[in-house]
């Protein structure tokens, strides 16, 4: 039988999207050692969709929202810190249980440990602490035993409900638990992935059945995580009081170190941040959100074993995956390379590429939007008055007033204004609205549709749709406030930019 086109291992510069001119992950500027590689050189034509498409809503939102972005502060400030109810259910069933960990019995504990990366470098005026939150679990519901506050060369604080601190340990639980979520999680989400876009871009023909398959998952994540982590328009400036949206409690390349113990890990903490493994992706099924991510990823492998056993059917032994593998693997933690995905008896790991390919697809659609939903959504009081306005005052992302040193500390902190100054409450509301909230651009996930020429593959894609439609209504059962699939309303535009995207595009 002749090899398919995709497959002939001679094919010319032109069959490849950028003719293998690149892109190509290069060590991270900031921190090589320890964070996953970058890609600095973005094709020109992906900058231009990125302008187009994320900055120019960037642009808007600098120029136009700073009234409302004042007005949101202003009510924020005003609201309780919040009641031990919504405190357990933030960090239990929302975003921030990925922190959550079972360590004996009933007995779970979020740990902050990673803020003491940041602790010493802060903002003046400015406050962060690495805390630890202590639950008991009885049936699905969750209660807090106490919060764990690190006293130097002493035995931990230990502040429970009711205590007079217990205000303030809490507002430090939560802003551990943002800072571990937006700067160790996820960009565990984010940057490892670009390594896996920009190899599929530039050495697999776009013919190949694997360039069809993940090329409407990768349109604009190498840009987006670019202006990361590269340019002064993003959150994490070098001068934050010199932007008019950077909420966060230290410069850039401080909050960047945090990056790494989400990447190379962190080994002095027992096993809480191990290393990167790309094959391992978190989605525990004992916690309500682990378990939606886990019903997600399901159509993905189905759909991507579909692909896979296509492709390595019509060609054994495919040199492009090969080399992809190879390439990937040389520079991503946990990556297989072509001896497991091509001899799964001597890896001992049958299904391999398959599961390659549904980890790419699902994390950078389901697991990256969802967090940004529930981020944005559950992490979220709604301000007084009819319209009901999301806030972004408990999110704590900047604290005025030092950690507890014992539990007579904090009695007089009642409202976010307490621990929180004005400008440090508008700059979250600048940058909920900017960075944080999903704006997801058509098409979303279950739109998407793949250059499939296969008949069989493009039965496929039909399937993954259907299963994805019936995943979805089990998940919502389960977290009804999980990120919806598609829009009640599809032609509502405010409705869509809440639905599941495609791809890294915010």
């Amino acid at each position: 039988m002749n090899k398919p086109q995709w497959s002939r291992p001679d094919l010319a510069a032109d069959q490849f999207l950028y003719q293998r001119k690149g892109p190509w992950p290069q060590p991270s500027p900031s921190y090589p050692m320890e964070h996953a590689p970058e890609i600095l050189n973005i094709p020109p034509v992906e900058t231009l969709l990125w302008n187009q498409a994320i900055g120019s809503r960037y642009f808007k939102t600098l120029n136009f929202y700073p009234g409302g972005a004042a007005a949101n502060a202003v009510a924020g400030s005003q609201l309780p810190i919040p009641s031990d109810a919504e405190f357990v259910r933030m960090m239990t069933n929302s975003v921030h249980a990925r922190c959550l960990k079972n360590v004996e019995g009933n007995t779970w504990v979020s740990n902050f440990y990673a803020m003491a990366l940041i602790k010493d470098a802060t903002l003046q005026g400015t406050y962060s602490w690495p805390v630890n939150c202590l639950f008991l679990r009885n049936g699905d519901q969750f209660s807090c035993l106490r919060i764990e506050v690190p006293v130097i060369a002493q035995q931990p604080l230990q502040v429970h409900p009711g205590d007079p601190a217990w205000n303030l340990a809490k507002a430090y639980a939560l802003q551990g638990a943002s800072y571990i979520g937006l700067f160790v999680v996820h960009p565990a989400l984010h940057f490892p992935m670009d390594t896996v876009n920009a190899i599929t871009k530039t050495a697999v023909p776009h013919t190949h059945p694997l360039f069809q398959l993940l090329a409407p998952h990768s349109t604009y994540a190498l840009a987006v995580n670019n202006a990361v982590l590269e340019t002064e328009d993003g959150v994490l400036s070098s001068n934050p009081p010199g932007t008019w949206f950077d909420p966060l409690t230290a410069t850039g390349l401080v909050i960047k170190r945090m990056f790494g113990a989400g990447y190379a890990g962190l080994p002095e903490s027992g096993g809480l941040f191990p290393k990167y493994n790309y094959m391992n992706p978190w989605m525990d099924t004992s916690i309500d959100y682990g378990r939606c991510l886990a019903l997600y990823f399901q159509p993905f492998l189905d759909f991507c074993t579909t692909v896979a056993d296509e492709i390595l059917s019509a060609s054994p032994n495919d040199t492009y995956v090969e080399r992809w593998a190879n390439y990937i693997s040389a520079h991503l933690h946990g990556f297989p390379d072509g001896v497991e995905i091509f001899n799964p008896a001597e890896s001992g790991k049958p299904g391999v590429l398959a599961k390659a390919l549904a980890i790419y697809m699902w994390d950078v659609t389901v697991s990256h939007a969802a967090d940004h939903y529930s981020y944005a959504n559950d992490i979220t009081p709604k301000a007084p008055g009819p319209a009901g306005t999301n806030l972004a005052a408990w999110k704590f992302l900047r604290l005025r007033v030092p950690q507890p040193q014992s539990v007579s500390d904090g009695a007089n902190v009642q409202r976010v204004g307490d621990v929180c100054d004005p400008d440090d409450l508008y700059r979250a509301e600048m940058a909920e609205e900017m960075f944080f909230k999903s704006a997801t651009i058509w098409p979303n996930l279950y739109d998407t549709t793949y250059a499939f020429t296969s008949p069989q593959l493009l039965q496929a894609q039909l399937k993954f749709h259907a299963d994805l439609k019936i995943v979805s209504g089990k998940v919502a059962a389960i977290m009804p406030n999980f990120m919806p699939l598609v829009a009640e309303d599809p032609k509502d535009p405010a409705q869509y930019s809440r639905t599941i995207s495609a791809s890294i595009q915010y």
